[in-house]
């Protein structure tokens, strides 16, 4: 069965608001009347369910669904389309959405397409992508004032809230897998014992 996670940010789960294409706006975005516009439809035959609020972003899930994305550079406009496919295919993708400053995926090539629109003042940005799952994302704060939050998208489409650098760290010397892959992935696991040790972002 196909799946698709969409988080990141709150949508509208009603599919029954399709427009005279079948399609229903679920999200939308666009930072200034001359800025590329964000979307995310969905078919009015996709049921979409909220699964979890509690790793600080709602997660959602459409099954037997597939998102098709599509950008006009000339009309600034970059969108993902929900699909339903009947095809018994075990596919599993992942849609993130942002409003605030933007994010970025680890392992890039995670990424399977991406289109954001900025402006406003300092870094603020909207964001939406697809990707695959087995991934990280990490979410910036404005003006990077802030530590940047992380997220786990798993294999099996889970998403789980990481947390900033110094608590990844901290939960992988207790044994968490997934912060574990994170911190040694980016490098922040160093020193001439082995033990964990907090570095700055590269």
């Amino acid at each position: 069965m196909a799946l698709t996670i969409i988080a990141g940010a709150p949508i509208k789960t009603e599919t029954n608001c399709g427009n005279i294409f079948g399609n229903c706006r679920l999200w939308f975005a666009q930072n200034g009347r001359t800025r590329t516009r964000l979307a995310l439809y969905a078919a009015q035959d996709v049921y979409i369910e909220c699964v979890d609020v509690k790793v600080i972003t709602p997660v959602y899930v459409a099954r037997n669904t597939v998102p098709v994305w599509v950008g006009d550079e000339r009309s600034r406009e970059a969108s993902v389309y929900l699909h339903a496919d009947p095809a018994e295919k075990d596919e599993l993708y992942a849609v993130w959405l942002n409003t605030h400053c933007g994010f970025s995926v680890f392992p890039k090539d995670a990424v399977l397409w991406q289109a954001s629109s900025a402006g406003g003042r300092k870094n603020s940005a909207s964001q939406i992508a697809v990707v695959n799952p087995g991934c990280y994302i990490e979410r910036y704060s404005y003006k990077f004032a802030m530590p940047s939050y992380w997220y786990a998208i798993t294999l099996d489409g889970a998403v789980r809230s990481l947390g900033e650098q110094s608590y990844i760290i901290a939960i992988a010397s207790r044994g968490d897998k997934d912060a574990a892959r994170l911190a040694e992935l980016k490098g922040w696991l160093s020193g001439p014992t082995g033990q964990l040790e907090a570095q700055d972002e590269l």
